[in-house]
């Protein structure tokens, strides 16, 4: 190196070391910035921290569509709409409602406009006045299934618009149709179309019906009795008969003639007879109201060919619940069950506080109706039939018996 100074060997090591450094660390960097999780960061202060994924947002649930949604208050289809937003079955959500009188010509009617309340309330809603190709459009991935609950006259025309709609599931609200050609045509039609339907039954499923059926079954000779009662007066009973002009047996009493066919073995074939001497008191009223003549109140013992019996008591104007006795061949009671009992009493009774303005049953029977949508809402999910769910071919015989007590007991109770 000539004469000059000799070179320090450790500085010229340590400076081609740095630069080795440097440039790994320069290679380093940006790969581990590449693992990195973003720091924390306060709210405007760019994105912030990774937003965990909700479970709610990623499982899939079962769309309702509400058909005929009805009178707030009043409406069957109301109250499963509500059930539904306030989050009441957990595999369900409500996506459409279609309600073609008060969204089309009454509109502007004073129900129509206390209507228009609910699409105001139930924001994440699409409503429509027709059940159409566009119904669950902006439903996410999941079943589609129509709940239609209209207007008995109305349903099998919903029913039909469901199946073309591309419903994947009908829930179809008892009992179906004003007549069992109807219903069976429409029985068909849905077997066609590869639609399984569910009925809006609902005491088969409720703990009182199911404790009295356990009782009988274990002692042979007992007579079960299925009571029914709605809290209509002398002032809104015109009302009533106007609205289910099927008629009571059609309509109110439609719940125990489906026990009736589906577990007591008495259908319009089978019935050998109908014993009316409860209608020698005060436990039976035909009347005609306007234009509509039908039964406010029954008492009947059916007896089928096999000498099984079952008696139903029905009246629109007897106060609000269900009810169901088991008695022995000696006369003995020996069960009695309320639809609500104690246990459920005092959350019925601050319903009633407060929503005075709900029809009765709304509230009585508010448990059996959420049960059964989350049912069917499971097992659409599942591809299964709900387990304690009426078929439509349960309806169907309920209907015939329906057809087969209506002009008998008109014509015996007849003035």
């Amino acid at each position: 190196l000539g004469g000059g100074r000799k070179p320090d060997l450790y500085a010229v090591y340590k400076s081609e070391n740095r630069a080795k450094m440097t440039r790994l660390i320069s290679c380093i960097i940006p790969l581990a910035a590449a693992f990195q999780k973003p720091a924390l960061q306060s709210p405007g202060h760019g994105p912030g921290p990774r937003q965990p994924t909700k479970l709610a947002s990623a499982v899939e649930k079962t769309n309702y569509a509400i058909v005929g949604c009805g009178s707030p208050a009043r409406g069957m289809g109301w109250f499963h709409g509500l059930q539904l937003v306030e989050g009441e079955c957990p595999s369900a959500r409500l996506s459409d409602v279609v309600e073609p009188w008060f969204l089309g010509g009454g509109k502007e009617t004073p129900a129509g406009e206390q209507f228009a309340a609910v699409p105001a309330e139930w924001t994440d809603v699409r409503f429509a006045p027709e059940l159409d190709a566009a119904t669950w459009s902006d439903a996410p991935p999941g079943p589609r299934l129509a709940l239609i609950a209209g207007r008995t006259v109305d349903n099998p025309g919903f029913f039909r618009q469901a199946l073309a709609s591309g419903a994947t599931h009908i829930l179809l609200e008892k009992p179906g149709a004003p007549t069992v050609a109807e219903l069976e045509a429409m029985a068909a039609e849905a077997k066609a179309a590869g639609v399984p339907v569910f009925m809006g039954f609902i005491k088969n499923i409720a703990s009182y019906f199911t404790e009295a059926l356990a009782c009988a079954n274990a002692n042979p000779g007992s007579v079960v009795t299925l009571t029914s009662l709605n809290d209509y007066t002398a002032e809104t009973l015109p009302e009533c008969f106007e609205r289910n002009a099927e008629g009571l047996l059609k309509n109110m009493a439609i719940h125990e003639l489906a026990l009736a066919a589906t577990f007591f073995g008495m259908t319009a074939d089978t019935v050998a007879s109908v014993d009316t001497t409860g209608c020698d008191g005060d436990e039976c009223d035909l009347q005609t109201l306007g234009d509509f003549t039908d039964f406010s109140k029954l008492n009947m013992l059916l007896t089928n060919k096999d000498g099984g019996q079952l008696r139903v008591v029905v009246d629109r104007c007897g106060g609000d619940g269900c009810s169901a006795a088991v008695t022995a061949a000696d006369g003995s009671v020996l069960l009695e069950k309320e639809m609500v009992d104690e246990a459920r009493a005092a959350a019925v009774a601050k319903r009633q506080e407060e929503h005075p303005d709900w029809i009765g049953y709304l509230v009585t029977q508010e448990v059996e109706y959420k049960e059964l949508k989350e049912r069917c809402a499971k097992a659409a999910l599942a591809g299964e039939f709900p387990e304690g769910v009426a078929s439509i071919e349960v309806a169907i015989e309920a209907l015939k018996l329906a057809e087969y007590l209506t002009p008998l007991l008109m014509q015996r109770l007849a003035p």
